[in-house]
């Protein structure tokens, strides 16, 4: 019997499925099974990418074997961001205006159009992870651990990840979707800071700063460096926060930290049971010998930052997605 995840029922399907009557099948691998992709699609959708497919504009060449290793990783990590994304509600779809990858990517001021991912390897062009309205980059160097590392303490950040970089990355497109698009600027400038200030010169500015512990009001230091920078690492802290409590119900029986569903509005109680989670968590991997793997703190400004991330999703949720 073979399995393959089907996206949109959430589920994980029998590619020997039959439709009754006609024996025709229900559903066809991904046209990347060849390259790791266990996501499936309707076979009488008439696509041949799956849904997380569909949305990798740029890939390295096949014949780059040590790249086309780091692809596939990267890939499984995007899946699981996307599942996430469509489980949510928020809206994950490649842009109507052409993806090739000779495509021009859409400029700053057009409306919110989708988002694609290009994953790239290109070991002499430095710096390439990073996002434009409408496409984010990855360098798939971040998958090899010494590489990354390497550029973690060269940073001064507490944990570097490649799912954590897709989080981010994507949270500024989703900036555009949940603040720029409904006109949500007050609410935001009120709690993160007016994003109209000089980005460049503000990366200047703390690129050229001693790294430190970041202040009770960031999640991050990096989230200290510009308003857009505070809502990206809010935002991948809030999808990281909503993976691990989902994770913890699916194995649990009685949730940890006190509350006994994951759909707690935005009265905070998700928040606090995050944080009875992640202790609980820090100490056991601290006891393996290894590093506490969420080593952040949740103060009560950063708390109010991650609710009104929270409202602002639950703003376009699905009506059959809970929060």
């Amino acid at each position: 019997m073979e399995l393959g995840f089907w996206p949109e029922g959430d589920e994980f399907v029998m590619l020997d499925d039959r439709i009754p009557g006609t024996g025709d099948p229900r559903y066809w691998r991904c046209l990347n099974a060849a390259w790791g992709c266990n996501w499936i699609v309707e076979a009488e959708s008439g696509e041949i990418w799956c849904r997380s497919c569909r949305l990798t504009r740029g890939r390295p060449d096949t014949g780059r074997a040590d790249a086309v290793a780091a692809w596939e990783i990267a890939e499984g990590f995007k899946r699981r961001l996307v599942r996430q994304l469509m489980t949510l509600g928020l809206p994950i779809e490649a842009p109507t205006h052409p993806v090739g990858v000779d495509a021009p990517n859409p400029q700053l001021g057009d409306e919110p159009d989708g988002v694609v991912f290009d994953l790239v390897h290109l070991p002499d062009n430095p710096g390439m992870t990073g996002h434009r309205p409408g496409a984010i980059t990855l360098d798939l160097r971040e998958v090899d651990d010494g590489y990354r590392e390497q550029v973690r303490v060269s940073l001064g950040e507490a944990e570097r990840t490649v799912l954590g970089h897709l989080r981010h990355e994507v949270g500024h497109h989703y900036w555009r979707v949940l603040v720029d698009a409904p006109g949500d600027h007050t609410a935001f400038r009120a709690l993160f800071g007016d994003e109209r200030t000089d980005y460049e010169a503000a990366l200047e500015l703390h690129y050229g700063r001693p790294t430190g512990p970041p202040p009770a009001s960031h999640i991050t230091y990096y989230a200290t460096s510009h308003p857009a920078e505070d809502w990206a690492e809010t935002f991948a802290h809030y999808l990281a926060i909503r993976d691990g409590i989902e994770t913890v119900d699916a194995y649990s029986n009685r949730p940890v930290g006190g509350a006994d569903a994951l759909d707690t509005g935005s009265d905070g109680r998700w928040v606090e049971r995050w944080r009875a989670i992640s202790e609980i968590v820090n100490a056991v991997t601290v006891g393996l010998g290894h590093p506490a793997p969420y080593p952040y703190r949740i103060t009560e400004p950063v708390s109010a930052k991650l609710s009104y991330v929270h409202e602002r999703v639950a703003t376009v949720r699905r009506p059959d997605g809970g929060l």
